[in-house]
């Protein structure tokens, strides 16, 4: 995957869950518009990203009550 040095795989994750500053995202978007290398090597991870299950957890019941009778007891032991 050839991409200029100033900008790795990393970023271009970075950029793809906009957990980038917005000055680098800004320059990320330039150089996106201007690289036909690195445009393509975004486009597979966005379609990798689409790609990923839309996973959702439900936790049990008897999970959910395990919590609770923790945050219960760790909180009663707080007051003493």
């Amino acid at each position: 995957m050839p991409m200029k040095e100033n900008y790795t795989y990393d970023s271009l994750v970075q950029f793809l869950y906009h957990e980038m500053p917005a000055d680098e995202a800004v320059l990320m978007t330039q150089q996106l518009e201007d690289d036909a290398a690195l445009r393509a090597s975004f486009e597979e991870l966005l379609q990798a990203k689409n790609q990923l299950l839309k996973a959702s957890f439900n936790p049990s019941s008897a999970v959910l009550n395990n919590i609770l009778k923790y945050s219960t007891k760790t909180a009663l032991e707080a007051q003493f």
